[in-house]
């Protein structure tokens, strides 16, 4: 395997927006000793990820709901994607960027919200939109305080397609 580059390098390179996965490509290692690099340098990726937990916490809290049971679901795992993407998360692999278009497509194709129903076959299902849902990608609950600014503006379709 070839060395990671030195701390300066590394730092370029994370600030270039290149990922975790794209960084270990270019020298051959893996993934998570690029992160372990940038975690000993104080460099977290996860603020995108906590947003995106914050989110999906204010809609669905775990606690009330029991969304913790269903957040490896195929489903879940788009939406998070298509929040990481809209909030910019350079982080995200190519994987993850078709993952969140595709999610969005299969929304506008079908004229729908993702909802969330504990206890079904498919917790997250679409569902048809209608007009409380406006430009949102999911049905926020009654009742449920929206969040603010940017976290607000990732739970709406974006402007391009």
């Amino acid at each position: 395997m070839t060395k990671l580059p030195d701390n300066q390098g590394l730092l370029k390179l994370y600030q270039d927006g290149f990922s975790d996965v794209e960084i270990a490509k270019m020298y051959d290692v893996t993934y998570q000793a690029v992160n372990l690099r940038l975690v000993a340098m104080g460099i977290r990726r996860a603020p995108f990820r906590a947003q995106v937990a914050s989110i999906l916490e204010s809609a669905w809290p775990i606690e009330e709901t029991g969304r913790g049971a269903y957040v490896e679901k195929g489903r879940h795992r788009d939406l998070c994607s298509f929040l990481r993407l809209r909030l910019g998360d350079p982080g995200m692999t190519s994987r993850q960027h078709d993952a969140a278009q595709r999610f969005e497509r299969a929304l506008k194709k079908g004229d729908c919200v993702m909802d969330f129903r504990p206890g079904m076959g498919e917790p997250f299902p679409y569902v048809p939109r209608v007009e409380s849902d406006g430009r949102m990608v999911i049905r926020w609950p009654e009742g449920r305080k929206l969040p603010d600014g940017e976290l607000r503006a990732a739970l709406y379709f974006s402007e391009e397609t």
